[in-house]
């Protein structure tokens, strides 16, 4: 029994399969940081929480 078009189920898979590129792309555009990018992205990381903490407490 045919109940409607296949379009829909087609896009669910499409959008599904760019997702995943998309997070592929993601993963190997992040393993190929460097040293310095990486503590880089650290320092960035830990003086975010510190300020977030600084805010907390002062309020």
């Amino acid at each position: 029994m045919e109940t409607g078009s296949h379009l829909p189920v087609a896009l669910w898979f499409i959008g599904a399969a760019v997702l995943g590129l998309v997070i592929a792309y993601g993963i190997m555009r992040n393993r190929s940081r460097t040293r310095a990018e990486k503590h880089i992205t650290e320092q960035a990381t830990k003086n975010t929480y510190a300020e977030e903490n600084r805010d907390r407490v002062s309020h």
